[in-house]
């Protein structure tokens, strides 16, 4: 379906939608997005869990002014809470929706964080 901008989502982003696999048979899914859906930005996810529910902090990491303490403050803005059967659901869709991006603009590079800085601006294991 091509993408279509009225006004009321932002630049790229379908004000309706009909989520389906091309070729793949099962129920359609319409998402409709009103003056009222909220876009965030965020540069960080951290991931906890329990055994019932998956959690997702997404908010902005800003490193700390003096360079030589090495952290990093998160603000979060955002909370996802999920089952885990619908977190892995998620994880199947970002792979796919990464794996065609990178066939259609090129491999995503990551910037590879010294030990010391390991878990401090992305996600850390999840935990139970």
């Amino acid at each position: 379906m091509a993408e279509q901008n009225t006004g009321g989502a932002p630049q790229g982003v379908p004000e309706d939608v009909e989520a389906t696999e091309q070729g793949q048979q099962g129920p359609v899914l319409r998402v409709h997005q009103d003056r009222e859906t909220k876009a965030s930005y965020a540069n960080v996810c951290l991931l906890s869990s329990t055994r019932e529910e998956m959690f997702l902090n997404f908010g902005i990491a800003q490193p700390s002014p003096n360079r030589e303490r090495r952290e990093t403050a998160m603000v979060v803005s955002d909370r996802i809470i999920m089952t885990p059967a619908a977190a892995k659901r998620l994880a199947i869709g970002l792979s796919q929706t990464i794996q065609r991006y990178e066939s259609r603009f090129g491999t995503i590079e990551l910037a590879t964080a010294a030990p010391a800085d390991a878990g401090q601006a992305g996600a850390p294991p999840a935990t139970s």
